[in-house]
C-alpha cells in the first residue's frame, strides 16, 4: 500500500485513480523547471478552505491532456496569465491519475520527488 501525505484526506486518491502512461500539460512559472512548478494547490494555498469534495483534488496537481484546454484555462483566469506552459510524460511510477472536472483536465497525486524532469517548456507556436 502506497503512503500519501499527511494532508491527504481520507480516501484520497480515489480508488479509481490510476497508474498511466500520458501525454499531458501544465501551467508552470517558466524555465528552468522545477520541483516548485508541480506543488498541489493544498500547499500553495495552505490558508484556503476547500469544499469536501474539492480537497482530494486540490491534493494533486492539475495536468492537461490538451494544449488549448490549458491555454484557455491560463487566458480565462488572470493570476494564470503570465504562466508558461510545460509538456511531458507522467508514467506508470509517477503516482495516480484521473479525470477531473473539465473533458481533458486530469489530477496528478505525484508519488515521484522529481516530477518535473520529464518536462519541458512547450513552444507554443509548435503543434503539440
Amino acid at each position: 500500500m502506497t503512503k500519501w501525505p499527511n494532508y491527504f484526506p481520507e480516501q484520497c486518491p480515489p480508488a479509481e485513480a490510476r497508474k498511466d502512461n500520458v501525454q499531458v500539460f501544465r501551467l508552470v512559472d517558466g524555465t528552468p523547471l522545477s520541483a516548485q512548478d508541480f506543488r498541489p494547490t493544498v500547499i500553495e494555498q495552505p490558508h484556503r478552505a476547500f469544499e469536501a469534495d474539492k480537497l482530494c483534488a486540490a491534493c494533486g496537481v492539475s495536468v492537461f491532456r490538451s494544449v488549448q484546454d490549458v491555454i484557455k484555462k491560463r487566458e480565462r483566469f488572470k493570476p494564470l496569465r503570465s504562466k508558461k506552459i510545460a509538456r511531458g510524460r507522467i508514467t506508470e511510477s509517477d503516482g495516480l491519475v484521473l479525470e477531473t472536472f473539465e473533458p481533458t483536465h486530469m489530477t496528478w497525486w505525484l508519488q515521484t520527488s522529481t516530477p518535473h524532469i520529464n518536462f519541458i517548456e512547450h513552444d507554443e507556436h509548435e503543434s503539440a
